[in-house]
């Protein structure tokens, strides 16, 4: 494994980004975890991690982060506060991007979005727009369609449907078939797992992005 690869890893600390950010210093990557609460950190201590607290609506804060890495990772997703949910998809991916397109050698930004949008699920997408409300997912189909008309960049869109807390399996079902309603649900682990397997393979990159779901055998 090749562990002179820099990896910034927005969402660190929730429940996507944790997994990776074991699964990578695992596999001997070095990364730069953003974080809002650097309290929360449980890797602190480890030589290969350096924790950056920041906002990632805040284009210095995320500049900072992207600053000489290799490859983006961002697990962000929108959450509820006070019981609604705060919207920071479109300007946390618009950051992220804009910030990789100045750096010298831009870096390969791998972001998660949302099933139902860029048109792959309309009843996942009204079923989403229902729970989480239409604002917090029309951010999501505006983060996503910013990424999808990213031209500076290199860019992997990942779309994960039904997302569970089970163990991963270490295996799961990726394609760029657009058609979402046939996927089978996947662990948050096993989303980890396949980011950290495309950090150093592009196959997948660049639009429409990829539909990611559970392993069918």
């Amino acid at each position: 494994m090749n562990n002179k690869t820099i990896i910034a890893i927005f969402g660190a600390n929730g429940k996507i980004g944790s997994h990776f950010v074991e699964q990578a210093l695992d596999a001997g990557y070095s990364l730069k975890a953003f974080v809002r609460n650097s309290a929360k950190s449980k890797h602190a201590a480890n030589p290969n991690i350096e924790v950056l607290e920041g906002d990632a609506t805040n284009a210095e804060d995320v500049e900072r982060a992207v600053a000489g890495v290799d490859v983006v990772v961002s697990c962000l997703g929108n959450v509820k506060v006070n019981g609604k949910y705060v919207t920071i998809m479109h300007a946390a991916h618009d950051n992220i991007l804009t910030a990789a397109a100045k750096q010298p050698k831009a870096p390969r930004c791998i972001l998660i979005s949302s099933i139902g949008c860029g048109g792959t699920s309309w009843i996942i997408k009204q079923m989403l727009t229902l729970l989480a409300g239409k604002t917090s997912f029309s951010d999501y189909e505006r983060a996503d369609k910013r990424v999808r008309e990213e031209t500076s960049v290199p860019f992997l869109l990942v779309r994960p449907y039904a997302l569970t807390d089970k163990a991963g399996k270490g295996k799961y079902y990726v394609t760029k078939k657009q058609n979402g309603t046939f996927l089978k649900p996947i662990s948050r682990a096993d989303v980890a797992k396949f980011i950290l397997d495309a950090v150093p393979n592009p196959q997948w990159d660049g639009n429409p992005g990829v539909l990611l779901g559970g392993a069918r055998s």
